[in-house]
């Protein structure tokens, strides 16, 4: 009986230790809650967003820095344009080809987008037709190509059914020319 005690005993002790050097080892509350710095950036046009990464085309005309980073920098071509502390930057681009990189100051995070090509906008109609009314474009009503649409309809029946008619019409004359058989009374 008494083996049984210290076996049981043995096993409590064992489980204890390994259970004091399990909790002891894990991270603490305050390490395991921090969360590491993480940024990125964006441009968007009408509901498409694009994001900015090495060698990519973004259309857009405002780039747009999401992170949980603090004191966050945003260099355009080698040139310091903002900082945020809440880590959220907008800022204007120029259309052209630019590298850019967002830092912290304490070297948290450090990323470098380099050859990232800003085109406009061009996901919607207005920006082409602005740039296109110059041209004195005379736009057709739509009643008036309704019009244009039915009579272009109307008379492409009429020319199909002549020519299948006149061709129907050679055919049986043909028909009837070779097979005619005349009588001659004398």
């Amino acid at each position: 009986m008494k083996d049984k005690h210290n076996m049981r005993h043995s096993q409590l002790r064992f489980t204890g230790i390994i259970s004091l050097l399990v909790f002891l080892l894990l991270p603490s509350g305050a390490a395991a809650s921090a969360s590491p710095c993480i940024a990125y950036a964006y441009t968007e046009s009408g509901s498409h967003l694009f994001l900015v990464g090495e060698n990519s085309s973004n259309f857009g005309n405002e780039l747009n820095v999401r992170s949980n980073c603090e004191n966050l920098s945003l260099y355009v071509n080698g040139e310091f344009k903002a900082r945020s502390s809440n880590g959220n930057i907008f800022f204007k681009l120029n259309n052209s080809l630019q590298n850019i990189t967002l830092s912290t100051d304490n070297g948290e995070f450090n990323a470098t987008y380099s050859n990232v090509n800003f085109y406009p906008d061009r996901l919607e109609w207005e920006g082409e037709w602005f740039r296109f009314n110059s041209l004195d474009i005379v736009l057709i009503d739509a009643a008036k190509a309704e019009i244009q649409e039915n009579w272009a309809s109307f008379l492409s029946v009429i020319i199909a059914w002549i020519l299948s008619t006149y061709v129907y019409w050679n055919l049986i004359n043909s028909y009837v020319q070779k097979n005619f058989i005349e009588e001659v009374i004398s």
